[in-house]
This record gives C-alpha cells, sequence and structure tokens, in this order.
C-alpha cells in the first residue's frame, strides 16, 4: 500500500483499537477455520495457526494504519506461505484460509463502529481488502516458490539415488530396496529402459505424458550425452514399451526383471541408441540391431574381423555390385527378392554371391558364413544400412 492516500481517521482508530485486541482476532479466526479442509484435520498445528493468524492480523492493521512493520511481523506471508507448503496444504485451500482475515477484521471493524464511522468505513472498505491482499499475495509468492524448491529436491534426490544404483551395478540390495522406495518402484517388477538423443526431449515429453495419464510409472535420468527412461512394466503388460515412444528417435532395451538388472540394460539400451540409423524418426530395439551392437563390443578386434572377411572384395571388378547382392540376400534371405530388389535376374544374383564366396571364402547362402559376413560389415561400416 506504498504511496496510497492516508486512511480516514475513523478508520485508523478503529484498526488501532483492533492492534490492542488481536487475540480477539485471533479467535474468531479460528473459529471460521474449522470449516475450512485441510485444517479441520489438523494439517497444522493449532498452536501455529494461532500465532501465524496473530502475526497476520498485526501485519493487515499496521498496512491499513500505515503504523511501520517490523521484520518479524513483515516475514509472516513468507512464513505461511513455506510452511503451508511443506505441510501439504492444498493452495485454494490456503487462499481461502488467508482470505479469511478480511472477513474477520471488517467484521470487527463493523462491530466497533460508532453510527457516525459508518460513512467513513464503507469508503475505506478498499483499503482494507488492499492490506489483506498483499499479505494473501505475498503468501502466494512463497507457497509457490517452496512448491518448487521442494520439487526441485524430490528430483535431486531421485537422481542421487538412481545414479547409486548405476555405480553399484545392482550388486547392492540395500541400495536397491531405497531406489524402489525413492522412485516408487516396485522391486521385482518388470522393467524396459529406452535411452534418447538429447534432441528428442519434446516428443519425449509427449511420451511421458502418455504414460503417466495410463498410471505407468517411470524415472528420466539425465545422461552425459542420452537421457534414460526406465518404465515398470504394468504387472499384465505383455509386450515391449515400443508403442508408447511412437515419433521418438530412441532405442528400446530388451525388459528385464528386478532393479538389479536395470543397470546392464541401461548400457545395452545406450549401446543400441549409438548404432540407430541416422535418419530413423521412430523408436527401435535392441533385437532390431543385434548386428549393430555386437560389432561395437569387437573393439580392436573389429579391424582384424573385416580384413579377414571383407579383405577379397578389393580385388574384385565389379565389387559394389557384389556387396550390393549380399546385402540384399542377407536382409531378405531370398534369391528371387533380392533380385526384384536389384532390377536383375536370379541366376546374376547367384553368380554375384559366388564371386563373392570366391573372393572371401564366405557363403553367405550358409547360415554361420551369413552370421560372420553380417558383423564384419556392421563393424566396417556402423552407420549404414547393413541388416
Amino acid at each position: 500500500m506504498t504511496g496510497a492516500a492516508p486512511a480516514s481517521e475513523a478508520l485508523t482508530r478503529l484498526a488501532r483499537t483492533l492492534l490492542d485486541q488481536v487475540e480477539e482476532l485471533v479467535e474468531d479466526f479460528v473459529e471460521e477455520l474449522r470449516a475450512v479442509e485441510p485444517y479441520a484435520a489438523e494439517t497444522v498445528p493449532r498452536h501455529v495457526i494461532r500465532a501465524d493468524a496473530r502475526r497476520s492480523f498485526l501485519l493487515i492493521l499496521r498496512l491499513i494504519t500505515g503504523t511501520p512493520v517490523p521484520d518479524r511481523i513483515a516475514a509472516v506471508s513468507s512464513d505461511v506461505g513455506r510452511t503451508r507448503a511443506e505441510a501439504g496444504v492444498p493452495l485454494d485451500a490456503l487462499l481461502h484460509a488467508v482470505r479469511l482475515d478480511f472477513r474477520v477484521v471488517w467484521q470487527a471493524l463493523y462491530n466497533r463502529a460508532q453510527p457516525a464511522d459508518m460513512a467513513s468505513l464503507v469508503v475505506e472498505g478498499p483499503r482494507v481488502w488492499e492490506a489483506v491482499e498483499q499479505h494473501s499475495m505475498g503468501v502466494l509468492a512463497a507457497y509457490q516458490q517452496r512448491v518448487l524448491e521442494m520439487a526441485r529436491a524430490e528430483q535431486d534426490e531421485r537422481a542421487r539415488w538412481f545414479a547409486r544404483l548405476l555405480d553399484s551395478d545392482g550388486r547392492h540390495a540395500d541400495v536397491c530396496r531405497q531406489v524402489a522406495t525413492v522412485l516408487d518402484f516396485d522391486e521385482d517388477a518388470r522393467f524396459a529402459v529406452v535411452a534418447l538423443p538429447p534432441d528428442q526431449l519434446t516428443p519425449l515429453r509427449k511420451a511421458q505424458q502418455r504414460l503417466s495419464s495410463r498410471g505407468v510409472r517411470l524415472h528420466m535420468h539425465e545422461r552425459a550425452s542420452s537421457t534414460a527412461v526406465i518404465v515398470q512394466l504394468p504387472p499384465r503388460h505383455t509386450t515391449g514399451a515400443t508403442q508408447w515412444f511412437k515419433g521418438v528417435r530412441c532405442a528400446v532395451g530388451p525388459v528385464v526383471r528386478g532393479l538389479r538388472q536395470v543397470p546392464r540394460a541401461l548400457r545395452l539400451a545406450e549401446t543400441t541408441l549409438h548404432v540407430l540409423p541416422a535418419d530413423t524418426p521412430a523408436p527401435h530395439t535392441t533385437a532390431d540391431l543385434w548386428v549393430r551392437v555386437a560389432a561395437t563390443q569387437l573393439g580392436e578386434f573389429a579391424a582384424d574381423l573385416t580384413d579377414d572377411t571383407l579383405g577379397g572384395l578389393d580385388t574384385l571388378a565389379n565389387g559394389d555390385e557384389v556387396l550390393a547382392a549380399v546385402v540384399s540376400y542377407l536382409r531378405t534371405g531370398s534369391l528371387a527378392d533380392t533380385a526384384r530388389e536389384l532390377y536383375c535376374h536370379r541366376n546374376t544374383v547367384l553368380n554375384r554371391l559366388h564371386k563373392f564366396t570366391a573372393a572371401t571364402g564366405r557363403d553367405v547362402t550358409s547360415p554361420p558364413d551369413a552370421a560372420v559376413v553380417a558383423l564384419a560389415l556392421a563393424a566396417r561400416e556402423p552407420n549404414h544400412p547393413y541388416p
């Protein structure tokens, strides 16, 4: 109310009278408050309500009269907002309770007014409301800030405990139990782990909303180069999590049983993420990409595999055509389908496969050789759309 004109003589006199009778206002407020939930259930201790009400009325009356407000009294708005947020009082119930102050103060002013004061009191009604509203807005701001702080603290705690689960690799039973408690997971449930690149946060939020609307529990965890989503599958859910992430570029690992298996599942999902086809806009499971995933685990031996398996291709004049036939055949498993895909005769395909065998010693119509060749192709060019 800074900058407002001074209160009228009648309002100032009546408000100063109430400053000496604050305990009566507190009793009236407590009586009014009994009908407001959750206060009726004693969510907030009665002695706290009384102490805060006392300071609140002192603040409001001092604002009305323009009397200096000591720091202890000025802090009541912030104190009420923060403590009620911590007690879990719903915001609408809190604001309703705070605005009861106007009814109590106005009724007390009216009861003490003389007939000659009435006209002035009516004119000054907005001043009383503005004092209460200033207190109310302070309570609201503090409440919202504290709710935000608590949400961040809860998120930080969830992240800390999940990080401990990863650090222990699921080997410590006490850590698994605590993580289950903090994340509200069933420790022995079935989990799907999804890894996403950083640029998929917007579609991820939509997927998160879809899951939350169905009551599916999940935890999102930021990693150095990806975002991990751990989804607890419902008890009777028989499929994976792919359908929940439509339109999201991500890697969905195999379903695992129990939180202790989640760290390993996350490593596998992140490995799968690193070998996703570059142009895919959709989720892929590890099952779709096992050959590529396996190729990433060859390490220093990848070059040995590719040289041993594919080195002979350099001796062929039409090596690109031969390789195209091999890749198509590995993908389709059919000479006829390969011929249609490459727009050539079946015998041409067969001839190219024979050339590949002659150059490399590997026959891709033989399952063991086909597996080795597929692995070698994936190791040589991880981002190429080989099978």
